[in-house]
């Protein structure tokens, strides 16, 4: 892989928001380790600017929820990307997650997750595929303004393929990493990193965002995701881009 996974116009625009922000350790309040009890949501839309399936800007959305009680979280995620030109789509995306977390008060903070993702990527050589996977984690760094978790595991991924092509059901391994830093009180930098491996290839995902409160309940934020396949279908007639960039700017309302 010769691209740089994390982009450096992030890494400026965190500089840039910690500079307009006034972030200093003196400042920035004590994070909470542990999330608010309770329902929380928030959603989102805006542009996306995407580069491998298709050089176009699209709408995007993305919308979060939570619920937390005790030491269990309940949570699911939904991003959507869609542009078309004459009818004919040039970007269609669609991915889903639902997620179940249960924390255990220890120090460091360990956890383990349980999670089912549904990907449909018009461009990458799949109909659709599920993945089930159940990962164990650590929070392995803690400070004031900042936390590194790291979690890893296993499961089942399947791929549904266009046409007549059977459906493929294999194992999966998986390592992830979550890194966030928060710049002062609604502002904050996020990186998170993941690999998957099975044996139709390996999946690459870095997810890079710069979120900054403007109003109450309304935030703005600024993000880039970056998917990697070392391999995909492909046939005699289509290649697909084994890399492929979403750079978004959604307006975020959040609930709860």
């Amino acid at each position: 892989m010769t691209r740089r996974v994390v982009c450096p116009r992030l890494v400026m625009a965190a500089a840039v928001v910690a500079v307009l922000s006034g972030a200093t350790g003196a400042d920035a309040a004590k994070p909470k380790t542990d999330p608010k009890p309770g329902w929380h949501g928030a959603f989102g839309a805006g542009l996306s600017s995407s580069s491998g399936v298709a050089l176009t800007t699209s709408l995007n959305s993305t919308d979060r929820v939570r619920d937390t009680v005790g030491l269990w979280s309940y949570g699911g995620n939904l991003s959507y990307n869609y542009f078309s030109y004459n009818g004919v789509a040039g970007v269609n995306r669609l991915v889903t997650t639902l997620q179940v977390k249960r924390s255990f008060r220890s120090e460091p903070i360990s956890f383990v997750v349980g999670s089912v993702l549904y990907d449909h990527n018009l461009f990458d050589g799949y109909n659709h595929y599920f993945v089930e996977m159940l990962n164990a984690g650590r929070r392995v760094f803690t400070t004031r303004t900042m936390h590194l978790d790291i979690e890893a595991g296993g499961g089942a991924r399947q791929n549904y393929y266009p046409g007549v092509r059977a459906v493929q059901d294999e194992p999966a391994g998986d390592v992830a990493m979550n890194y966030v830093w928060r710049l002062r009180r609604g502002a904050h930098f996020s990186e998170r990193m993941r690999v998957m491996g099975a044996r139709s290839g390996t999946l690459l995902t870095s997810s890079t965002g710069v979120t900054m409160t403007i109003l109450s309940h309304l935030a703005l934020k600024f993000s880039e995701q970056v998917i990697h396949y070392t391999s995909l279908p492909s046939t005699a007639l289509v290649h697909y881009a084994r890399t492929t960039t979403f750079t978004t700017l959604n307006v975020i309302y959040h609930i709860g």
